[in-house]
């Protein structure tokens, strides 16, 4: 159930304690839209909450860009300014007597400063926060040999599960740039950063939803650690 879809008084009468957040960016993911980073905590967010009786907050939908914030359409804030945004978001949850918090992040950019700012709450609101980060939950998920990385093709699966209609414009070659120990690029030369410089996205909605369905299992099964372990403290 999402947040901004319901009334004060629907809000009320439900009386949840437990939040899903999602946060992402706007950034450049080769034939990918720019909003690859939003579509994905926000899909997951949407279809775990269900199981696990949570609001859906709204999409942070701007984060930090730095290697890809030179192209065309990425829009990103600065580091003070996010770290603002997620505290006061999570401080806003504590006042609204959201007590467990599931941040769901769609962008590697944003990790660090997501981790710093959920201690803080954690200790000052006295708050529960689990950070998600669906990729490296699905580092080991023997599914695609190869092309896996930032716009990869694991990546590309999940944002087409998302929003299934941009598989028109991903059905292409396209040229991506291996990242090299001892290299560091501002800008990244290509948007695409995978294990091969070129790549074909040899994808369809079946194979992106199986994908999609085995990453959302095993975030399934870890909430369900997660708040298992939280009720036995």
């Amino acid at each position: 159930m999402e947040l901004e879809r319901i009334s004060y008084f629907k809000l009320k009468e439900l009386n949840i304690n437990r939040a899903f957040l999602p946060i992402g960016t706007i950034e450049a993911h080769g034939p990918a839209p720019l909003g690859t980073d939003n579509y994905i905590p926000y899909i997951l967010s949407k279809e775990l909450s269900k199981e696990f009786n949570a609001i859906v907050l709204p999409t942070v939908s701007y984060g930090i860009n730095k290697s890809l914030d030179y192209y065309l359409g990425s829009m990103g804030i600065s580091e003070k300014t996010f770290k603002s945004l997620v505290l006061d978001i999570l401080k806003s949850c504590y006042k609204n007597k959201f007590s467990e918090i599931f941040i769901f992040n769609g962008h590697s950019g944003n990790s660090a400063i997501i981790k710093e700012v959920s201690y803080k709450a954690h200790v000052k609101y006295n708050l529960k926060i689990c950070i998600i980060e669906w990729w490296e939950i699905a580092k080991d998920i023997d599914f695609f040999k190869e092309y896996r990385g930032h716009a990869g093709i694991d990546e590309v699966s999940m944002v087409i599960y998302a929003i299934p209609d941009v598989i028109s414009e991903i059905r292409k070659n396209f040229k991506s740039y291996t990242i090299k120990m001892g290299i560091t690029n501002y800008p990244n030369p290509r948007s695409i950063l995978v294990d091969r410089e070129n790549i074909e996205y040899a994808l369809d909605l079946e194979k992106s939803r199986e994908f999609f369905l085995l990453v959302k299992e095993r975030i399934r099964n870890y909430i369900l650690e997660v708040i298992e372990g939280w009720r036995e403290i």
